[in-house]
């Protein structure tokens, strides 16, 4: 029977639900301290003076960490832009920005040394919005940025530096011949749309444990992203990476917010102070003033045949990337290159902005840049299918790219058919009988609307390595670098390994993930686990299947191409013999071991405008039926279906479970998340006053779709998913809102709740 394809109870599942699962949260190591931060009360400031006596001299109190003894061999850090301080040096950027930290026996006494520590500001002017950071003679966030990475992309896209102003990272895309593209227009229409910032809130907040030890730091943190935690830990201290150690422990959630240093710096460097091993653990409040959705504007300005057919789009993006960079500028390329759609239009020029402000930093949120465009350029297709009085359906039919088309000259072809997909979702809602403007009763009134939308999905530039051990008793063991932050990527990966070495799925174990013997991966994010380190996973499986068959071989003294594997058996001819007897035949007493590795990467191409091909194309697809209370605005989705492709389902209902998870994540950006400032201050940092989505907001009739086209590079043809589903969401709600009602939305959030 084979194991791919089948809905294997995750591996996980039991220990979590039954609360067995250890989290960085739940350790408890001899002599640890406990950390505790002290955030900036001003969004803009010099900082003249930090007094810590009186917490110094507070009882339980270990250490204190600010600029003044903060001793490493650098205090710059940042994936993109080396623009973060482990605490803040010359000045605060935002309410929230840390400035000290205390380490003591207890956290009620890190808590209470915490407050009093007295820090003397030289208040600056400050800037909250991109329209206010891109003045003339705005105050600058950043003075100087001089730790800037090349990205090195290729032919049609690039990366252009604004030295001496407030935007962080410059990202332009073009093709063709724009204005010659509008002068060959019938019509021209330009509109332009306005998405939320969000945050991420993981379950788990951001959480560490470090422990330096003479000159080696171990770190066990709740993170994303260990081997560039490494990297950058490295650096800070000087250290070799071989001197710098990161477990990873199970983690409660990420969506992006875990990528890259929170906690770990603070804490490695308190441990370095006191010798003891230090835990930093943020509340959810204080993950609120950590990272957040980039807030956006995007303009878009599109020129188009009488028959609806596209010519050309001018696409501006503005993403408020607050005041560090994080993850910033590749959400701002990724916004950038995908701000057209998955249309096929001949003449296009985007440029995309991250703009800094005196507000919390923006970075990776699940999509990537996409929910923000697509909520733009799908909502201005209605606007202009309206204008030309076409069906929203068919003008998206019209100009939507077939399979094997180029989204971008060089770059991989389509991948599935998208036309296929947006038939099914309009089939499934209703689309011919839809009910727009009916009246049910009194205020109420109903309607339908459609969105595609689609991301180029895996990342780029990612090497992933796996391991694949056949230990002396059968048993197998599979390393990976990926992290395990709810999407069930581990399972899959057993899934896999079980499927190459024809083995009972219970057979083979998933190691933990630990940097000193962990092989390496660039990060968990954009749905690249099954796509890219699935191919590394395979690659191995099937290296020490070859191994194992060799062995094999030998044993069953048979021709290797004549040995077949089934079920944990090796067979010849009559012979049977299971993988512990062949293991320990052809290694007698020496308890030998196959290792199989597997290593796969993206080739290089200057050709492309991103410097690497897309892996895959992962598409989202909606339809959303409202119903509106035109009285009081009140939003209520009736039914929802979203359709995405798999290229090959390794655990169906681990897949449903991805599109329906990020379908209720567009549902929150839709109605109503936001995050709401008073003078630089965060007004709304907790679920108090932060309004997430609840099973009351989900949809009685909600429908997944997922496609297997067998279109993707993973194993089996997988593509990676989980990103998709939040895609289109809230185009398709806010296109069901005007469909009901006239009324057409540019701004979220939609629901006045």
């Amino acid at each position: 029977m084979s194991a791919v394809g089948v809905s294997l109870e995750r591996i996980d599942g039991a220990e979590k639900i039954a609360g067995r699962a250890v989290y960085a949260g739940d350790l408890r190591l001899p002599g640890m301290a406990y950390a505790k931060v002290l955030r900036s009360t001003v969004p803009h400031a010099r900082i003249r003076r930090i007094d810590c006596a009186k917490a110094r001299a507070m009882p339980g109190v270990l250490g204190v960490l600010t600029r003044d003894n903060l001793h490493v061999a650098s205090n710059s850090f940042g994936a993109y832009v080396r623009d973060q301080q482990i605490l803040a040096g010359e000045k605060v950027r935002y309410i929230g920005d840390m400035v000290a930290a205390v380490a003591a026996a207890d956290r009620g006494s890190a808590a209470a040394a915490v407050e009093l520590i007295d820090v003397d500001y030289e208040e600056l002017p400050a800037v909250y919005t991109v329209e206010d950071a891109l003045v003339k003679n705005a105050p600058l966030v950043h003075e100087t940025l001089e730790n800037r990475k090349d990205p090195g992309y290729g032919r049609g896209g690039k990366h252009i530096v604004h030295d001496h102003s407030n935007i962080c990272f410059h990202f332009r895309h073009e093709r063709g011949d724009v204005e010659d593209g509008f002068l060959d227009s019938d019509q021209i229409f330009e509109d332009s749309f306005h998405f939320p910032s969000a945050q991420h809130y993981p379950m788990e907040p951001h959480v560490c444990v470090a422990q330096f030890e003479g000159e080696v730091l171990t770190v066990w943190s709740a993170t994303q992203s260990p081997f560039p935690v490494r990297q950058e830990l490295a650096r800070i201290f000087g250290l070799p990476f071989s001197a710098v150690r990161v477990i990873v422990p199970s983690v409660g959630g990420g969506y992006g917010a875990k990528s890259g240093i929170k906690t770990e710096g603070i804490a490695a460097c308190l441990s370095r102070m006191i010798g003891r091993p230090v835990k930093l653990a943020f509340g959810a409040d204080e993950t609120f003033k950590t990272i957040c959705q980039p807030r956006a504007k995007v303009t878009i300005k599109t020129g188009v045949k009488k028959d609806g057919t596209f010519v050309a789009r001018h696409c501006e993006v503005y993403l408020n990337g607050g005041a560090y960079a994080n993850s910033g500028p590749s959400v701002t390329e990724k916004a950038g290159y995908r701000a057209h759609g998955p249309y096929r239009i001949p003449h296009l020029l985007t440029n995309a902005y991250s703009v800094y402000t005196n507000t919390v930093p923006g970075g990776a949120f699940r999509g990537f840049g996409g929910p923000q465009v697509a909520f733009a350029y799908e909502t201005h297709i209605d606007m202009i299918a309206e204008r030309l009085g076409i069906d929203p359906f068919e003008i998206r039919m019209k100009n939507l790219l077939d399979k094997g088309e180029s989204f971008s000259s060089g770059d991989t072809p389509i991948d599935c058919d998208l036309k296929a997909g947006l038939k099914s979702v309009a089939q499934a809602i209703g689309w011919d009988a839809r009910p727009n403007g009916q009246q049910n009763s009194g205020s109420i009134k109903r309607g339908i609307g459609i969105a595609t939308a689609m991301k180029d999905g895996g990342g780029t530039n990612k090497p992933a390595n796996a391991a694949v051990t056949i230990f002396n008793d059968g048993s197998v063991l599979l390393s990976t670098g990926s992290v395990e932050v709810g999407q069930g990527m581990r399972t899959a990966f057993l899934q896999v390994v079980a499927e190459e070495l024809s083995v009972p799925t219970e057979r083979v174990r998933v190691a933990a993930l630990d940097t000193h013997y962990t092989p390496f991966d660039k990060g968990t994010n954009a749905s690249s686990a099954t796509s890219i380190m699935g191919q590394a996973v395979q690659k191995a499986a099937r290296d020490a299947r070859r191994q194992f068959l060799e062995a094999a071989s030998a044993v069953l003294k048979a021709p290797v191409e004549e040995i077949r594997l089934e079920n944990g058996m090796a067979m010849y001819g009559a012979q049977k013999l299971g993988f512990r007897e062949v293991m320990q035949r052809h290694f007698r007493d020496t308890e030998g071991e196959i290792w199989g590795r597997g290593y796969f990467k993206i080739g290089k191409d200057e050709n492309v405008p991103l410097g690497y091909p897309s892996p895959f194309w992962e598409i989202g697809f909606g339809a959303a039926e409202v119903e509106v209370d035109v009285e009081t605005g009140e939003v209520k989705v009736l039914r929802y279906v979203s359709l995405t492709d798999a290229g090959k389902m390794i655990n169906p209902l681990q897949c449903h479970a991805q599109d329906e998870g990020a379908a209720v994540f567009g549902l929150g950006q839709a109605l109503f998340e936001d995050l709401s400032y008073q003078d630089g201050q965060l007004l709304n940092s907790s679920l108090i006053d932060y309004r997430l989505p609840t099973f009351a907001d989900v949809p009685s009739t909600f429908t997944t779709f997922i496609m297997e086209g067998g279109g993707g590079p993973g194993p089996y043809g997988a593509k990676g998913m989980g990103e998709g589903g939040i895609l289109p969401v809230a185009p398709a709600v806010g296109n069901a809102v005007f469909a009901a009602t006239g009324k057409r939305l540019q701004m979220l959030k939609v629901s006045p709740l």
